[in-house]
């Protein structure tokens, strides 16, 4: 349990996160903990989904929830003065879902029109052939929302048991913020879960093991969409905040020298960012952008020259003060809203199995220098690692694909 007490807000937040997601499942049953994320809000033996919806919003509130790679979080906003009755409502929601046969069969082309929207934006798409080719053989190259051939096949049965196995003490925690009283919410985590058997499911999760490789995925168009991927760093490994700082020289904003490069100075590309994102165990770089099939080419041959030059010279003095800078700003004003302290509070337990606190964050990139910087770019940035990912046009994008393998830095 993690609550942070803010006296003057006039808001309550409170989530249940589970340490169970889209890895934590096998080729058959992918898809299972995000087709069950949505069940959950179908309705209990107390309450159908209308009723949950007309309770949430006559309180002021707002209720959500979302699958990842390695967790579900389930979490409700509202004003504090009915926090109580949304403290009840989650209360039944974890412990008594339905899932019954009618609400999957109807859910399921909710989450089959979900997976469809996902692949026809091609930028979110390519993010998610890039963990399939980056992971292949492991279950990191499993999308969050699952594949549609086994989501057709999932049955309440499996919902159910997949929810008695996971959906557990100690598989879990519980996070609260704003206007709440800690006593109170440890109180009522104890009468909602404590009685609950034990996950049945231990940890089984292994580090994958990245591949090289680059691949073209075919789509109509003259529009190239592009994922580079490298090998990251896991969220407690002691470089992470260097490698953050890094990607923000390099891809992270519109002073980074990729957008300065490729999009202001020669036009080539409306975006162009590079993103770490680490998980418990394993991590990756990716640099995306989407170019005419034209232009691809010389943005690769540019943003090659870039990371060449990032890693044989290193940072200024000032990138790094002005990244530094940015992290801190961003995350000064994230962290302005109870929801937002709520979301990094449970995000940050979930990966690093420890509590958040925004000065020490602060303090940690304020210690990263040009030096740090300079060693975790060369330690991630090797084009023998190198993941390259299209969707482009077959022909095209298969001839710039061999063009790829020429590249050097």
């Amino acid at each position: 349990m993690i609550v942070e007490e803010i006296p003057l807000s006039r808001t309550a937040a409170l989530s249940v996160n589970y340490c169970v997601g889209s890895r934590d499942e096998d080729r058959d049953n992918c898809g299972t903990a995000h087709f069950l994320e949505h069940i959950m809000f179908k309705g209990t033996r107390k309450c159908n989904a209308k009723q949950f919806s007309d309770m949430v919003e006559g309180a002021g509130g707002e209720m959500n929830a979302y699958t990842t790679k390695e967790s579900t979080s389930f979490h409700v906003f509202s004003l504090d003065e009915t926090f109580d009755a949304m403290k009840g409502m989650m209360a039944d929601m974890m412990t008594a879902p339905l899932i019954d046969e009618e609400h999957v069969e109807l859910e399921r082309g909710v989450v089959m029109q979900e997976i469809s929207m996902l692949e026809d934006d091609p930028e979110d798409y390519s993010r998610v052939l890039l963990d399939r080719s980056m992971w292949e053989g492991h279950p990191m190259a499993n999308p969050e929302t699952g594949h549609p051939d086994r989501v057709e096949r999932i049955k309440a049965r499996d919902l159910r048991s997949f929810f008695e196995d996971h959906y557990r003490p100690p598989n879990m925690c519980v996070v609260a913020c704003g206007h709440v009283s800690a006593e109170d919410v440890v109180s009522w985590t104890e009468r909602t879960f404590d009685a609950l058997s034990p996950s049945k499911v231990q940890d089984r999760r292994s580090p994958p093991v990245p591949k090289s490789c680059t691949r073209v995925f075919p789509r109509k168009g003259d529009q190239a969409y592009v994922e580079l991927g490298f090998p990251g760093l896991p969220g407690r490994h002691p470089a992470r905040k260097a490698l953050t700082v890094a990607c923000i020289i390099l891809g992270g904003g519109t002073s980074s020298r990729l957008y300065q490069t490729v999009r202001e100075e020669q036009g080539l590309v409306y975006h162009i960012s590079t993103f770490p994102q680490s998980y418990t165990d394993c991590g990756m770089v990716d640099t995306f952008f989407s170019a005419s099939i034209g232009n691809l080419d010389l943005v690769m041959k540019t943003l090659a020259k870039e990371i060449s030059s990032f890693k044989d010279q290193g940072p200024t003095e000032d990138e790094v003060r002005r990244a530094k800078g940015w992290i801190k700003g961003m995350l000064v004003r994230k962290l302005e809203s109870t929801d937002s302290r709520l979301h990094w509070q449970g995000e940050h337990y979930m990966l690093n199995r420890d509590i958040a606190d925004t000065e020490t964050t602060i303090a940690e990139f304020g210690k990263i220098d040009q030096e740090d910087v300079m060693r975790v770019t060369n330690e991630i940035f090797q084009r023998k690692r190198m993941c390259a990912v299209m969707l482009a046009p077959h022909r095209e994008g298969e001839a710039a694909a061999r063009r790829v393998q020429s590249l050097d830095f």
